[in-house]
Order: structure tokens, then C-alpha cells, then sequence
């Protein structure tokens, strides 16, 4: 029985929108829908990388075309976060990424989830941190103007995030954004050490001075890495189911969650995609860490981390 309340630091906005939301949107403003939706939506079973799985999670945000539809979503998001019996929960989205995808200019988008938050507040008490995502792809020359418009709505967020091409676009090319983003007294997470190794967890911790990590789970494969992250008390934002459908774990038993607890690491557990993964975060309390593995004792000092590492919170 876990004694401390639950806390997502890790939920993507666009993975965590509903399945019926989206066809209703999309129905609704007349887009064709695929023929097996939940299928295209949903990742039931390990998918076999990384590329599978975010195209479940981005295929439903291409339908969601105008800052309304982006308020709602972002209203029943907290409102399905209350209803799991979270402390908190912290969303993070690109809105560079959505204006690719539908057109809605980043601002909108910006603002269109702030009002669906508070709406959501006005049913529920639940604290939502809110953190503004950097695509990688964009490259060096997209970095800056990314952090402009995060930095145009300072107030909305808590942090700042990079997602992306680990291998192709190094954590370097965004060290001026994550400088500008300290000033402004932004916290720093960035996803790192999911598709690519404990390399770019270490890029990510010197060149961007992350305090919390994505995934980071193959820093396990560097005792000098996890001895690093322990004594900084550098948070490992872990996933599990998410980590097995991608590829990044081989499976529950085999994922290195346990490794980097006895390293004395900062692991805590995340949902990831709540759609995309078909999990919920005490799902992965509940059933997940025990298929990987983890004592009752563990799974506490997990919910702790997750308490103690949490922006909103903090």
C-alpha cells in the first residue's frame, strides 16, 4: 500500500488526450478517420522502436485543427488526471510541434490549454504544472525562436523540455535556449537517454544542466552516469510500459529500473502517453513495477522521488 500520493512528471499532452475526444473533433469537422482508430491510437503491445509508437501519439494530435478543440483536450486531460487519484500532474507539450501538424499558431495553442486548465480547476482541485517542449528536429536554427515564443507565455509554464532525434540533433545545439530559459527561472528537464545511449544523458546533464532527466533509463549502462545522477539527486522521469513498447526496455523483467534504484538514482514512474501507452498512472504503480520487479519498499521510495522532483509541487 503506497502512503504517499501519486505524482505524473511525465505526461504528454497530445499522448493523453482520449480517444473519443478525438474522433468526436475530428467527425465533427468533417477529417476522415482511419478505420480502426483505437488501433492507430493506441499501442496495446511492444511495437518495436521508438518511430511506432510516437506515430500512435502524433497521428490523433493532426486532428485537433483549432484552439478550441486544443482547450477541451486539455480540460478533460486534468479532469481524467483527477479522476486516477493524482496529487499532481505535470503536462508537457510542443506547441511548434501542433502548429506543424494543424496549422493553430503556437500562441493559440499556448493559451487554449491555459484556459482548458483552469477550467478543469473549476471543477477540481488538482496543482498542474504546465512544461513547454523544444522539438530537436528543428535543429540549431530553430532552437532560439522556439524559447522566444515559450518565453512569450512565461507565465503558463514551469520548465522547459527538448524531444526529438536524440542522435541526430545533440543536446548542445540547445544550450543558448536552456540559458535563456534559466535566466527567465524556467526548470530543466530534457528528454535524453531513451532512443540513444548514456551519452546523451551526460549532454544532456552538462551542456543544458538539466535537473530531471526523460526516460534516461540507459544511463544503467554507465555506473560512472548513475553515480553522477545519485549524488546530484538528478530525477529520472521513467516509464515503464512506455519504455517496453518502444523498444527501450526488452521487457518488464529485463528493464533496468532496479539497476539504477540500487545506484541510488532518483527514479520515479511516469505514464509517458496515458492514450498511447493504454495505461494509467497507478496502472503503473499497481501492475508495472511489479512485473519489473520492484519491492513494495521500492515502490514508496518511487513515489517519494516523485514528490520530492516535482516542479509544481517544489
Amino acid at each position: 500500500m503506497i502512503t504517499v500520493p501519486l505524482v505524473d512528471l511525465h505526461r504528454h499532452l497530445e499522448g493523453a488526450m482520449r480517444t473519443s475526444t478525438v474522433l468526436d473533433i475530428a467527425r465533427s469537422a468533417g477529417h476522415p478517420l482511419p478505420s480502426t482508430p483505437r488501433r492507430r491510437f493506441v499501442a496495446d503491445t511492444q511495437l518495436g522502436g521508438l518511430l511506432p509508437y510516437l506515430d500512435r501519439v502524433d497521428a490523433p494530435a493532426e486532428l485537433i485543427r483549432t484552439a478550441e478543440g486544443w482547450r477541451r483536450v486539455a480540460r478533460e486531460v486534468v479532469l481524467d488526471a483527477f479522476d486516477d487519484g493524482l496529487a499532481a500532474v505535470e503536462l508537457r507539450f510542443s506547441p511548434w510541434f501542433v502548429q506543424s501538424r494543424t496549422g493553430v499558431a503556437p500562441e493559440a495553442m499556448i493559451d487554449a490549454v491555459v484556459e482548458g486548465v483552469a477550467q478543469a480547476h473549476e471543477l477540481v482541485e488538482l496543482p498542474v504544472g504546465l512544461i513547454g517542449i523544444m522539438l530537436r528536429d528543428l535543429g540549431p536554427d530553430g532552437a532560439l525562436p522556439q524559447m522566444a515564443t515559450i518565453l512569450s507565455r512565461r507565465d503558463a509554464f514551469v520548465a522547459v523540455d527538448i524531444a526529438g532525434n536524440e542522435a541526430g540533433y545533440p543536446a548542445g545545439d540547445f544550450a543558448a535556449a536552456y540559458a535563456k530559459a534559466a535566466e527567465a527561472g524556467l526548470r530543466l528537464t530534457a528528454h535524453a537517454g531513451e532512443a540513444a545511449g548514456p551519452e546523451s544523458v551526460w549532454a544532456a546533464v552538462r551542456e543544458l544542466g538539466v535537473e530531471r532527466v526523460g526516460h534516461g533509463v540507459r544511463s544503467a549502462e554507465d555506473p560512472r552516469l548513475m553515480d553522477h545522477l545519485a549524488e546530484h539527486g538528478i530525477a529520472l522521469e521513467v516509464a515503464l510500459t512506455s519504455n517496453v513498447q518502444t523498444g527501450a526496455a526488452a521487457s518488464f523483467a529485463e528493464h533496468p529500473v532496479r539497476t539504477l534504484l540500487q545506484h541510488g538514482v532518483r527514479v520515479t514512474l511516469n505514464t509517458d502517453n496515458p492514450r498511447a501507452s493504454n495505461v494509467t498512472l497507478s496502472h503503473e504503480y499497481g501492475v508495472a513495477a511489479v512485473q519489473a520487479g520492484l519491492t513494495p519498499a521500492e515502490v514508496e521510495t518511487i513515489a517519494q522521488n516523485a514528490a520530492k522532483a516535482s516542479f509544481v509541487l517544489g
